[in-house]
């Protein structure tokens, strides 16, 4: 498959960038003083040598109070001299043009990480971080506008090819913009032709500062998606006033942080939001970036045809795999990596203060650290597991040289990568197995699958090392009567070896796997998307009603928990899409509640010192799982040079699976 419009050349301004792939910027959590570190300048260079044509590094502040040492800084000149090197350093490896994004957080600021009272428009307390900000004095203001013009005079000096101006996220130019955060009285305040003031301002006093010939990109919000702020029509009006005051390119992205639309999980639908950027693209006359989930060649080089958006923003895919526009290129598609939207490495990262990587690319972020050298002597491997702990074992294993042999008891790959695929909004979570195993068998590794490995077939195979990745199985029921008739395992229900009986069912178990299964319930007898837009179209029935039809389906659900939040092993930036989710479905959620028994009436518990029941007909029980490492303590006993990884080891998420399998392979 080729992409003739995805690797054409496009002008941005002065700027000739060689394909329409651009990497945004992105908070990495990569420094410490705001400098750049070799962290970051092997990061960069990595994608750098995976094709994409525009890179977008940052965020860089503009000032100390908009920014903090973990955000790169261009408010002084010391930090010309390094970003001046990594630039070089950047042409010299590769035709990738790099461009960086300057940026105020205002009240999205830290006091705690900045030492000062964060800023904004208005004295409007932020949701997101707790603190309340000062408003920012006319003085203040203009002094901004100048920080801005010479932090984009620096990173000129400093060898970029182009300057980005964020103003979206909720960050402090959108501050401004939104009549949510912004009440004042006074020239910056009250109509949109106000409110757009300081953000032309600075745009203008940054074009003035670096030339007319210099590239200037805006990053903005194609939709705030926050109640009474603003839609793709102001976000319209913005873009036009940009475009008059000579802005060379527009990026768009979609809501703040504080909303509740989902925006990049694996939740939201592929090019959901491409409808933003083309919005934009019809108001204005210069190149338009769209973003959001657009990782997959095919539907970026579909969003281009259709005249959508003129570049595509790739984020979060190449963090998962740097080489992804090569490998497009080259039509080689089943060696890309696919970015799951699973967030919790990458996006999570960020709120939790941690470094960025990858759920699916251990080595992201740490590139300059770890390196897969060649085995000093090849070993013969034996994995036991094709789970995603042992797929990674195997592969990077064999990627040094050793001879491996991967053994799975199912007749096909994937462990409870497949349970979770199951349930939904995450389908796509089959990739990540497709990706696993063809990495695997294309770094050499021999997969045979519908054997189990014992003590006999390890003796037989007389391997120098065994990388034991037996998984886990559901944990028993601490309660009487979890072998009543009407009982069912989640791992059943997603698995399609039992179904539910009955309207009324009980999911017992909160975790992530419990409410995954209970919304998958919950779904069925939903209208499913096609029959949606088909019976909306013809206005066969009101909008209410649909809504109805699409989210009430035929079962009666609770899910009940012992702890007092559901889903609380989840990542922070998915736990409360599905908790949202599980709302509109209709699902009781009941928590700080005792199961104490499986009855004929239904499930038991005890809530505030009080019996209750909760009448079913069917429950499902969803009560963990337990590690299956027999086969581990067996040969460590007979003295073989064994590993432990993944669930065998201890029942976590994929991505600790994922991380141990790749230590392991390491370590051979």
């Amino acid at each position: 498959m080729h992409f003739p419009m995805l690797f054409s050349p496009i002008r941005i301004g002065s700027l000739t960038v060689k394909n329409r792939i651009a990497m945004p910027s992105m908070g990495l959590m990569y420094t410490h003083d705001g400098r750049m570190n070799e962290r970051f300048r092997h990061f960069y260079f990595e994608r750098a040598r995976g094709g994409a044509g525009l890179l977008i590094t940052g965020p860089y502040a503009v000032d100390k109070a908009g920014g903090g040492p973990v955000l790169l800084g261009l408010d002084e000149d010391k930090f010309v001299p390094d970003l001046k090197e990594f630039n070089r350093e950047i042409h010299a490896i590769s035709d990738a043009k790099i461009a960086c994004q300057l940026f105020h957080s205002g009240r999205y600021s830290l006091s705690f990480m900045t030492g000062e009272q964060c800023v904004s428009a208005s004295a409007i307390p932020s949701k997101l971080t707790g603190e309340t900000p000062r408003a920012l004095t006319i003085e203040e203001i203009e002094e901004l506008v100048g920080k801005f013009a010479s932090a984009a005079v620096r990173a000129r000096e400093a060898g970029f090819d182009a300057v980005e101006v964020l103003a979206c996220t909720g960050y402090l130019l959108s501050q401004f913009l939104s009549p949510i955060t912004n009440i004042r009285t006074d020239r910056y305040g009250g109509s949109l032709e106000n409110r757009m003031r300081f953000p032309l301002e600075v745009v203008t006093a940054v074009r003035r500062a670096v030339g007319k010939d210099f590239p200037l990109l805006v990053r903005v919000a194609g939709n705030d998606f926050m109640p009474e702020s603003h839609t793709n029509r102001e976000a319209r009006l913005f873009c036009k006033a940009l475009e008059q005051a000579g802005v060379d390119a527009i990026n768009v992205t979609g809501g703040w942080h504080e909303t509740r639309v989902p925006q990049l999980t694996y939740a939201v639908p592929p090019g959901a939001f491409v409808y933003l950027a083309r919005g934009i693209k019809e108001a204005v006359g210069i190149p338009v970036l769209a973003s959001n989930r657009l990782g997959w060649p095919p539907l970026a080089e579909k969003t281009l045809r259709e005249g959508c958006a003129d570049m595509i923003c790739m984020g979060r895919p190449l963090i998962a795999d740097p080489y992804l526009p090569q490998k497009a290129l080259e039509g080689r598609l089943e060696d890309i990596v696919p970015c799951m939207g699973c967030n919790e490495v990458c996006f999570d990262h960020v709120f939790m203060g941690q470094p960025v990587g990858c759920m699916l690319n251990p080595m992201a972020g740490r590139e300059g650290e770890i390196k897969l050298l060649a085995a000093a002597k090849p070993k013969k491997v034996l994995v036991a597991g094709a789970g995603p702990a042992g797929l990674m074992a195997a592969l990077t294993a064999a990627r040094r040289g050793h001879h491996v042999v991967l053994f799975e008891a199912a007749h096909s790959p994937g462990g409870q990568v497949l349970l979770g695929a199951a349930t939904p909004d995450k389908a796509d979570f089959a990739r990540i197995v497709d990706a696993l195993v063809r990495q695997a068998r294309s770094a050499g590794v021999t997969i045979r699958t519908g054997v189990t490995v014992d003590s006999d077939l390890v003796e037989a195979e007389n391997p120098d090392v065994v990388v034991v990745a037996t998984g886990a199985k559901p944990a028993p029921a601490p309660f009487p009567g979890a072998d009543h008739p009407k009982v069912r395992l989640a791992w059943d229900i997603l698995s399609g070896r039992a179904f539910v009986e009955g309207k009324r069912v009980v999911v017992v178990g909160g975790s992530a796997t419990g409410c995954e299964t209970a919304l998958k319930i919950a779904q069925e007898g939903t209208l499913d998307p096609e029959t949606l837009a088909f019976l909306f179209l013809h206005q066969a029935e009101d909008v209410e009603t649909l809504r109805d039809m699409a989210t009430r389906g035929t079962r009666e659900v609770t899910v009940v928990d012992l702890l007092p939040r559901l889903a609380s092993n989840m990542a922070r930036t998915t736990r409360w899409v599905l908790l949202k989710d599980l709302k509109t479905y209709h699902v009781r959620m009941v928590t700080d509640a005792k199961v104490t028994a499986v009855t004929d009436r239904g499930v038991e518990i005890e809530r505030n010192g009080q019996p209750e029941i909760l009448e079913a007909d069917t429950v499902v029980l969803a009560t963990g799982a337990r590690p299956c490492n027999d086969l581990y303590d067996t040969l460590q006993a007979a003295g073989r040079n064994v590993l432990l990884v993944g669930d065998a080891k201890q029942p976590r998420r994929i991505v600790e699976a994922i991380q141990e399998g790749f230590a392991a392979g390491l370590e051979i």
